[in-house]
């Protein structure tokens, strides 16, 4: 830690022992958020006053570099009475995870009890998301929250093809969106999440967070079901573009996790699979515009690119396979083979620039993938879209056996 973390860090810890001991702390993380900051913190407040009179309560904003008046706001805003505030800069580095490891520290400091985080652009929060978030933890029904957001069948794009079958394949623990954005903590586990060699400064940190709780034995529950709007995506022309940063960081750490928890998941006992598929009966969600040929030419240029690349990665049969099928799609079987592959490629290579050259050799066919899926989906509706994605995760937990085998 530089001169000035160590500075920021003892100006946090004077904040916060001038009102510990703290039972919730919500965590607010921004950036260059100035035109949502204060809608942000007018809920959370409403929340903590009317879903928690009788507990102790403090909302942490951590902001990160930032070139508008998002600091300035966060200041000028004044809670209830029995509601206590902290401002500070992310602490240690650029990036989500930096700002949740500064509001992991202040809780630590505040001997909180029950930590949530939400972002500084939700438009769609509501008090109610507050107590959601938090009951499960605070009446000791959990150690993590995780929501489950509303996503039109083309939203969610890593956490459908990626994320969510590949934590449920390996640690057995059903979480839909285990890269909410949101979550509700315990003590318990925000001190091992300190703690842990790899926490990451980046969009990596929400699969971090969950696997490290699944991966630990913590309990883990979905406490929120809503739509989710965030200001920042309304500006995305194009959001396959934003989100090829958070693919490498995400998935980077996903198969970094893996490697570090091997033996708990080599051991660990298999899922037990519902025998129907639930279906949701709720407002529709806000539908996601794509350009499916556009895409489709993009899997192309980047597999014919890279192809030398995925041939290093992948197994002589699986590459055989995807040879064969390029020009056709990419369905879930050789899908969950080809991430398994990667996965298990990823295990040898220490050096950072050996990982980035993996991870942008299946990203064109993260993205090959998701056309196959888009054009399979595209008459269907919420409920049979998402039974596509229950069936690729019981894939991927049919192949785990496989997995192991080249592990």
């Amino acid at each position: 830690m530089n001169e000035e973390s160590k500075r920021m860090e003892e100006a946090l810890i004077k904040k916060c022992n001038r009102i510990k001991p703290i039972d919730i702390l919500v965590g607010i993380l921004c950036k260059d958020v100035e035109s949502t900051i204060l809608h942000v913190l007018n809920v959370v407040n409403e929340g903590l006053y009317a879903f928690f009179p009788e507990y102790r309560k403090a909302i942490a904003v951590s902001i990160g570099p930032s070139t508008d008046r998002t600091f300035e706001l966060a200041e000028l805003f004044q809670p209830y009475n029995t509601i206590s505030k902290i401002v500070t800069h992310d602490i240690g580095g650029r990036g989500k995870g930096s700002g949740i490891r500064t509001i992991l520290k202040a809780a630590k400091y505040l001997d909180a009890k029950c930590v949530i985080l939400v972002d500084g652009d939700l438009l769609s929060i509501r008090p109610k998301w507050i107590e959601s978030i938090a009951g499960p933890i605070l009446y000791g029904r959990a150690d993590l929250t995780v929501p489950f957001y509303i996503r039109d069948k083309y939203d969610a794009v890593i956490t459908n093809h990626l994320a969510y079958p590949f934590t449920r394949a390996l640690y057995s623990v059903d979480i839909r969106q285990p890269i909410a954005g949101e979550f509700g903590l315990s003590k318990n586990l925000y001190e091992i999440l300190l703690q842990h060699p790899l926490f990451p400064n980046d969009f990596g940190i929400d699969i971090f967070i969950v696997t490290v709780a699944a991966a630990e034995g913590l309990s883990i529950r979905e406490s929120l079901y809503t739509l989710k709007i965030h200001e920042s995506t309304t500006r995305y022309l194009e959001p396959e573009k934003g989100l090829i940063p958070m693919f490498r960081q995400v998935t980077g750490k996903m198969f970094e996790l893996a490697k570090y928890y091997e033996n708990v998941w080599k051991s660990r006992e298999r899922f037990k699979r519902r025998s129907s598929y639930r279906e949701s009966f709720v407002q529709k969600p806000i539908p996601v515009k794509i350009n499916i040929d556009g895409l489709e030419i993009e899997f192309k240029k980047g597999f014919n690119s890279m192809k030398k690349v995925i041939k290093r990665f992948l197994q002589p049969d699986v590459f055989s396979k995807l040879e064969r099928t390029i020009n056709g799609s990419i369905d879930a079987e050789i899908w969950a083979e080809i991430v398994y592959n990667f996965a298990s490629a990823y295990k040898s290579l220490d050096k950072d620039v050996d990982r980035y050259v993996l991870l942008e050799g299946l990203k064109p066919l993260w993205i090959g993938r998701f056309v196959s899926y888009a054009k399979e989906v595209k008459d269907m509706d919420i409920n049979e879209a998402e039974k596509v994605i229950q069936r690729q995760a019981e894939i991927f937990e049919d192949k785990f056996d496989y997995f192991v085998s080249i592990y």
